[in-house]
């Protein structure tokens, strides 16, 4: 039996497709095939190309087996929220809209306002409340009158669909994606936990809330744990050979495998998944949902083996990668050596103000923030790009300390995976301003955490505790000490006054 899989690790702009090989007590990755993941408009809408991505998976894993590797299993994750409806027969109807689309725009106010308080949607659930959870997409999809009428910026129809009647099914993306692999549909905990509408404790969907938006329970599976094979990929190799690959449903949302993926051995550790979004939180065994968490906006996302992702999003990379579309003579590291040149926090911004969520001009969009803060305007690419990243810093900063007022044990230091890990001048920028010391790698945790699951799936590894000393010994870590920045006190309390006013 072979000890390799395919982890198939697709983010918000980038897919990557990894074989994942197991030599003992060591794990090794291999990158088989790197694509992007181009957002598209299509009927007025910002969508994915779902069928672009089926096509490079297909390839993906063609190229696996032309290499003369026959692998154990396939796992898939991608991101949360996003999702794809189906007819009886498996057909797809209209778009995998984005949550980047701005048919959510106002729309979870105007939800709350109609039909419940905060405090009793965050009791139910646990989750962060965003205005493109899935919760808010499809009250916006079945409820168009919700949609505010001052709402410029909805490009599309305020009618409900047409085909709105034939929908049997609900798929998030990652278990769509495995429906076209296997043909088997399934729901996998951890992606479906990001919707905001799964009983947090109950890890069931909620009636209340799909009756508050008239969604028809029949539309929504029953959630599965992840770590399990639901099915089979049928392919052939370069010799014709015929080969049936097993498909095993792990943690899908891209965090949790993430998570899974991260060497966490203690309690005081907090975990930052770095990407095109930074997640911050903590590992528990059960959820936290108070009064503190909820002024904080806390989410209590599903995890691998019952545990709970205790954390919050922040804008993160997003706001680097969308600037360097604008000046792509410039590459990542390029803008960090502009940011180490320019002077610190001349100018702030709150990442997570909605203008940046899908800003024209994300150049424009930090100035315009600036100059309404009264900040004045970044002369240079390199303030700006400081700007990003002090203020990425500083939100860290915030969000650990909540966490920390959350946490039942002291919080000893943050460890950074993903491709931010990659940052050593953010790396360093967070230790110095969070004031705690800073552990990064592996980068593609995601994957790593993939391929854990379908190594527990397949009976490789017991469980993800045994995973983790495997990512251990196998995977160099960088640490940060944190040093002392000038302008540190000043810098929080603007920083401060910046996000209490959004």
């Amino acid at each position: 039996m072979t000890n390799q899989v395919i982890a198939i690790d697709i983010g918000a702009s980038s897919g990557r497709i990894m074989v994942a090989t197991l030599d003992g007590k060591r794990l090794s990755l291999q990158e088989v095939h790197r694509f992007p993941n181009r957002l598209c408009h299509r009927n007025n809408q910002v969508c994915w190309d779902t069928d672009a991505l089926l096509a490079e998976i297909y390839l993906g894993i063609q190229h696996v087996l032309d290499a003369g590797i026959t692998p154990a299993c396939i796992g898939i994750d991608t991101w949360g929220v996003d999702f794809v409806l189906l007819d009886k027969e498996g057909h797809r109807l209209g778009q995998a809209v984005s949550y980047r689309d701005s048919r959510t725009d106002g729309v979870m106010d105007a939800f709350l306002a109609e039909h419940q308080n905060k405090a009793e949607v965050y009791t139910e659930t646990g989750i962060q409340f965003l205005p493109f959870n899935t919760l808010y997409q499809l009250a916006a999809l079945l409820n168009p009158d919700l949609l505010p009428l001052e709402s410029a910026s909805y490009r599309g129809t305020r009618t409900a669909p047409e085909w709105l009647g034939e929908v049997a099914t609900l798929l998030f993306i990652p278990d769509y994606l495995n429906f076209r692999l296997t043909g088997v549909k399934h729901c996998e905990y951890t992606n479906a936990s990001t919707s905001q509408l799964l009983g947090s404790n109950s890890r069931q969907w909620s009636s209340a809330l799909l009756d508050k938006i008239g969604a028809p329970s029949h539309w929504f599976l029953p959630p599965q744990q992840p770590n399990q094979i639901i099915g089979h990929y049928q392919t052939q190799d370069k010799e014709r050979q015929s080969h049936q690959i097993p498909v095993a449903s792990i943690a899908s949302h891209d965090t949790a495998s993430a998570v899974v993926g991260t060497p966490l051995s203690e309690t005081g550790a907090v975990y930052l998944c770095s990407g095109t979004w930074s997640l911050m939180g903590l590992e528990r065994a059960a959820p936290i949902i108070n009064a503190l968490s909820l002024n904080a906006n806390i989410t209590n996302e599903g995890g691998s083996e019952g545990r709970y992702r205790v954390l919050k999003n922040i804008m993160g990379m997003w706001l680097i990668q969308r600037l360097q579309q604008q000046y792509p003579a410039y590459s990542f590291s390029d803008l960090a050596a502009l940011a180490k040149q320019a002077p610190a926090f001349a100018y702030l911004i709150n990442p997570d103000d909605k203008r940046f969520l899908h800003p024209n001009n994300m150049e424009q969009s930090i100035i315009d923030y600036c100059l309404d803060t009264g900040q004045g305007a970044p002369g240079s690419l390199g303030q700006i790009v400081r700007c990003i990243y002090d203020s990425l810093a500083l939100r860290y900063r915030q969000v650990f300390l909540e966490l920390q007022h959350l946490s039942d044990s002291p919080l000893s230091h943050i460890h950074i995976v993903g491709g931010g890990a990659q940052n050593h001048f953010l790396n360093q920028l967070c230790a110095d301003i969070c004031e705690v010391p800073v552990c990064a790698n592996p980068t593609e945790a995601s994957a790593i955490g993939n391929a854990l699951g379908q190594l527990v799936a397949i009976g490789r590894i017991a469980n993800i505790s045994e995973g983790r000393c495997i990512v251990r010994q196998s995977f160099e870590l960088t640490q940060y000490s944190p040093n002392a920045i000038a302008g540190l006190k000043p810098a929080i309390t603007c920083f401060e006054q910046l996000t209490q006013t959004q």
